[in-house]
């Protein structure tokens, strides 16, 4: 355990990459304590990824963002420009096209305007995402949102979806996509996940199955 001096603003808030984040228009110095805890998570030894350090100020402890949302697996994130700090869910939804897509290699997904796809919902698109077997689209939700929803649709065959997080390999969510279903809905937390892989896998390699991802899909 160290002791530091940070310059600070009054009514601290949580701690955010390692700076303090406050309210504020007058700042004093004062002394933070850095602190080296140990963990439990609902009972039980947890060793976090995060490394940041909590401190503790005038006997109050504040613990980093990071660390914040890998225990409890809620989105924190600032808003720089209103300087508002958002809890959760987004009030808005986020189309999946506003953050960055990526379609892999070869030509096994990419976006497509065959009236097949766009005209295979009641409120028809002007471009879908298609993808063919052993498809895999990379999405990059970049730690901003607290769910990703994915609506999907198999064609010619049936598939199953896999989600995996890039980074750790491990596997989200899965889902199995008959080709007789209507459109499916697929959420998960993508709290603290840059980049997530979503994998298509036909039941039948012979038939040639094809997956949808409409444009409904979203982040919140």
């Amino acid at each position: 355990m160290g002791v530091k001096k940070v310059s600070i603003v009054l009514l601290a808030c949580l701690l955010v990459g390692g700076t303090a984040t406050y309210a504020a228009t007058k700042s004093k110095t004062v002394q933070a304590t850095v602190s080296s805890f140990k963990y439990a998570l609902n009972g039980v030894n947890w060793n976090p990824k995060t490394t940041t350090a909590p401190v503790v100020i005038n006997g109050q402890t504040y613990i980093p963002v990071s660390l914040a949302k890998e225990a409890t697996k809620t989105n924190i994130s600032i808003d720089a420009k209103s300087g508002k700090m958002n809890f959760g869910e987004k009030l808005a939804e986020t189309p999946i096209d506003k953050e960055k897509i990526s379609y892999g290699y070869g030509n096994y997904a990419a976006l497509s305007k065959d009236t097949k796809y766009t005209q295979a919902t009641e409120v028809p698109y002007k471009e879908v995402i298609v993808g063919k077997n052993l498809a895999q689209i990379t999405f990059y939700p970049d730690n901003k949102y607290q769910t990703m929803v994915l609506d999907l649709k198999a064609f010619d065959g049936s598939a199953k979806v896999s989600v995996i997080d890039e980074d750790t390999k491990e596997e989200l969510k899965a889902l199995f996509l008959n080709i007789d279903s209507p459109v499916e809905e697929l959420d998960f937390s993508v709290v603290g996940r840059k980049s997530i892989v979503v994998k298509f896998e036909a039941d039948n390699y012979s038939k040639g199955t094809n997956v949808t991802i409409f444009p409904s899909s979203y982040y919140k």
